[in-house]
């Protein structure tokens, strides 16, 4: 039996610098298993909360003086990447023909997927950034093979997960390499610095799991 279409692919990601990357990785996905894209942008409360107390300064451009730092301008910077983010989705969507949505949520992004997760079966979560691109642009210069790590176990959400994992080697041309664990076992499992892409279950997903990653992750389920 065919598993059950996803409802739509989730990107979040709580800084601009990995947008393109995890942008093209989500299209990606989202082209292969025809289903529509939606970017979620964190904007980190912890950051708020640090330029409103009155010591907070920054450095200067040059590194010379420091000045003043508040919640304005924390909040500036929020709408500048947002716009770059957008611009980035607009971009790479175009190109793959996938229909998205781009929003902004406020808070961290472990909690963003705790409180998402009820909106879609799969989530690229954008714990650093790429060493290099998954998913070269049409074009490019050929790169080597994605490197894809699946970290499952034996329940159906793992099994599903492991499948999954397989489809999304296959649409980067990639490499896939299976680690069976569980528990805390898992978060070692997941620090696999050598792939480019962790694929996990939602069950494996524990907070010392997203932690620890080095890589961004695609959650399942």
């Amino acid at each position: 039996m065919n598993p059950t279409p996803p409802r739509q692919v989730l990107a979040l990601l709580d800084d601009a610098a990995a947008a393109a990357d995890v942008i093209e990785l989500s299209s990606t996905l989202a082209q292969r298993l025809q289903c529509p894209l939606e970017v979620v942008y964190v904007e980190s409360v912890p950051a708020l909360t640090a330029a409103a107390l009155p010591f907070t300064r920054v450095l200067a451009a040059g590194g010379m003086q420091w000045q003043p730092f508040a919640p304005r301008d924390v909040e500036s910077g929020y709408r500048a990447q947002a716009a770059r983010v957008r611009d980035l989705a607009a971009r790479v969507t175009t190109r793959r023909s996938v229909r998205w949505s781009l929003r902004t949520v406020r808070g961290a992004l472990a909690q963003a997927i705790v409180e998402l997760h009820a909106e879609a079966d799969l989530m690229v979560v954008a714990t650093a950034a790429l060493r290099a691109p998954l998913a070269a642009p049409r074009g490019a210069r050929p790169r080597r093979p994605a490197a894809v790590t699946v970290v499952t176990d034996d329940s159906p959400q793992g099994r599903q997960a492991q499948q999954l994992a397989q489809q999304v080697a296959q649409a980067l041309d990639g490499v896939l390499t299976v680690r069976h664990a569980a528990g805390a076992a898992a978060a070692a499992a997941a620090r696999d610095r050598h792939c480019d892409l962790v694929v996990l279950p939602r069950a494996l997903v524990a907070p010392g799991v997203l932690a620890t990653l080095e890589r961004p992750a695609l959650i399942v389920g």
